[in-house]
């Protein structure tokens, strides 16, 4: 893809491609002829015959660039608008427009690639090569187009990083929300065979496709691959199981590179490949040109054929090599606990038992929930007492069992005891009679332990939790019962991580995230509920509107950070002095919003002024300082004051305002303002 200046500035221009050339040479030649006229400064001795040129190449590589689906061209395009705005800026003799570069590339990176914007960004000093040749002010011109050039390397990067953020928490949501959709839908299912109620516990439990593609697109941008592709066994052939081409019509030959990978089980590395002689073993829609493929290997299995492929030349090194070979044992760990099911059909009850529990898993995207659900699950696959413990940082922090003991301190250290070996492990440990065993198992007292099972809770590289299974017998599992317990459990790891994720972006979504108060937005809707509510039984509400005094005087005095603190005291404040049913928010800048359900004027005045006292009596330290703030609140209250939301909290406004222009630190009812 891209146009003639792509070509050569990439190095693509070869023999090969001289058949371009012929078509794309009237619009590279206007596109040089617009720069020459540029530098024999047309635009300031025939502007008319210069503007005309200008837009008439403008005009023909946009629509050239548009009818190509914005495919060819982008570089030619982007280079034409940069001359008209080169053009304006010598025929007004006005240089300061040459800052519009930096807005102008930033704009541009939104849509086009790093390659096509840095590129562009080298080819913009050339409009001022006559400035360069003549050595006037060179010095000027070489840090412009520096400076140039960074901000077209960093800001596709900061865009690309959004980007990334933005998928990778819609991806994550939707995730969540289909892997529940999902289990409910199979569990519906009663009446099928058992072996495709198997079948479909299989696609929704392990969802194996999901993590190969999730490593596949990993590799392909490690590797600045066009593609990546798992083709797996099937009989004497093989078929494309998975690949990052989700748009796009991949047809499988069954012959050649991959075939041969496959009958070898031995890896493939071209850098140029020429498809009319060579077969790959599939057929895409764009070029293939540069190939890596492995075979997949567990151990003397083969599993399948791991390929990257370009349509550049030389597109991949020794590096790539070693990376996309890297990435092996990530896809056999992938496709490792989909292999342990042919033996587990040697007893579909237990299978049923294990499809019925992990279903409960994803139906919740509550942490407590999740892990009640899994120790009962376990307790149903084996007879025990089950325990789960969170990570807390260093420590593990009990938050279910199902054992009848009073455990009434929660948060341990592992150390010196059994479950440490596990944690540090990181691998299940089962140990069928613990009679001989000296080291403690639990970290707290439990009484007739012969056997215990103990399994980590990993969440690609973090450890988000320990299990635990406790029994009075001697070796109460077999290796089918420990087969399905790891399964079990490696369901709830990722039920619990996107339970934790789905309560993080939640908090994100509704909190304000300096504060940890809810935000402006929140707030409304809190308050609608709390006034419908209000419609229905006949109850009263205040509200309050906090405001601290003289804030930019802290800002100005103390600085910004100091401000920030203050901003965090206050609302620590508010949360210790409010009652639990009170709703409190930032309202905005310096200004907080408390919302008191079942609260009328004496009450709410009450409240009002507990608060402002314990602000008034709280001290800060800045810069050796010691100094104290106040804060001034209104109140007003529904239905009395006010019938609808946005009365309620005008009334509530207009009583701050009067509190503040009648000397401040007090709190005041709308009541007196009447």
């Amino acid at each position: 893809m891209g146009g003639p200046l792509q070509e050569i500035l990439q190095g693509r221009g070869g023999k090969k491609r001289t058949g371009p050339w012929i078509k794309k040479g009237a619009p590279l030649f206007f596109l040089i002829s617009t720069w020459l006229a540029l530098l024999i400064d047309f635009p300031f001795k025939q502007p008319i015959l210069w503007f005309a040129l200008s837009l008439v190449t403008a005009i023909l590589l946009t629509s050239l660039h548009i009818k190509s689906s914005r495919k060819d061209f982008s570089i030619e395009f982007l280079f034409s608008l940069a001359l008209v705005l080169s053009g304006i800026a010598k025929a007004y003799a006005v240089p300061w427009l040459k800052l519009a570069f930096f807005p102008f590339i930033i704009g541009m990176s939104v849509f086009y690639g790093m390659g096509t914007i840095i590129t562009l960004s080298f080819l913009l000093p050339f409009l001022e090569l006559r400035t360069f040749l003549s050595l006037n002010d060179v010095i000027h011109e070489v840090a412009f187009s520096v400076f140039l050039i960074l901000t077209a390397v960093i800001s596709p990067l900061i865009m690309n990083t959004l980007k990334r953020e933005k998928e990778q928490a819609v991806s994550s949501l939707k995730l969540i929300k289909e892997s529940a959709r999902n289990i409910a839908d199979d569990t519906e299912s009663a009446s099928v065979r058992s072996d495709k109620i198997m079948s479909h516990y299989f696609a929704s439990m392990m969802k194996t496709d999901e993590e190969l593609r999730e490593l596949l697109s990993t590799l392909k941008h490690a590797v600045f691959a066009d593609a990546a592709y798992f083709f797996a066994q099937r009989g004497t052939g093989f078929f494309l199981r998975c690949t990052t081409e989700s748009n796009s019509e991949n047809i499988i030959t069954g012959n050649g590179i991959i075939a041969k990978c496959f009958a070898d089980r031995t890896p493939f590395s071209s850098p140029e490949i020429d498809e009319k002689t060579v077969e790959v073993g599939y057929i895409k829609d764009g070029k293939i040109t540069s190939l890596i493929a492995f075979p997949v290997m567990d151990g003397s299995t083969l599993l399948g054929v791991l390929t990257v492929d370009s349509a550049r030349y030389q597109a991949f090194s020794d590096a790539d090599r070693n990376i996309v070979q890297m990435f092996i044992p990530q896809i056999v760990k992938a496709l490792e606990r989909e292999r342990i099911y042919p033996r587990i059909q040697r007893d579909y009850d237990g299978l049923k038992t294990l499809h019925e529990e992990s279903a409960k898993l994803v139906s919740s995207l509550n942490t407590d929930v999740i892990v009640k659900k899994l120790c009962e699950g376990a307790s149903t696959i084996a007879a025990s007492s089950a325990f789960f413990f969170i990570s807390k940082k260093k420590k593990f922090q009990l938050i279910h069992h199902t054992g009848t003991e009073d455990i009434s301190e929660k948060v341990f250290d592992l150390k010196g005891t059994f479950l440490s070996m596990v944690v540090e492990n990181r691998q299940p440990i089962y140990m069928s009679d613990t009679s001989d065993y000296r080291i403690p198992i639990m970290p707290f007292k439990f009484e007739n332990v012969h056997s215990v099972f103990a399994l980590p809770m990993l969440y690609e590289t973090s450890i988000i939790g320990v299990f635990v299974l406790l029994s009075e017998k001697t070796g109460f599992l077999d290796t089918f019962q420990v087969e399905l317990l790891k399964v079990l459990c490696n369901q709830a790891s990722t039920s619990i991580a996107n339970a934790q994720l789905h309560s993080e972006i939640e908090k994100m979504a509704t909190t304000d995230g300096l504060t940890g108060l809810f935000n402006h937005r929140v707030f409304q809707e809190k308050l609608s509920e709390e006034l419908k509510r209000l419609n229905r039984f006949s109850e009263t509400i205040s509200l309050m509107l906090v405001d601290i005094d003289f804030f930019k005087k802290i800002n100005d005095t103390y600085g910004h950070p100091v401000g920030d603190l203050v901003l965090k005291n206050v609302s620590k404040v508010v949360e210790q002095t409010i009652r639990d049913i009170d709703i409190p928010a930032r309202y905005g800048g310096e200004e907080f919003a408390i919302i008191l359900p079942r609260t009328d004027e004496t009450a709410a005045e009450n409240i009002a002024e507990r608060l402002r006292k314990a602000v008034e009596e709280k001290s800060f330290i800045a810069q050796g300082k010691t100094f104290n703030i106040t804060v001034s609140i209104g109140i007003a209250t529904a239905p009395s004051n006010a019938k609808g939301k946005e009365e309620l909290i005008d009334k509530a406004d207009q009583a701050l305002y009067f509190a503040k222009q009648s000397g401040r630190n007090n709190s005041v009812l709308w009541n007196v303002l009447k």
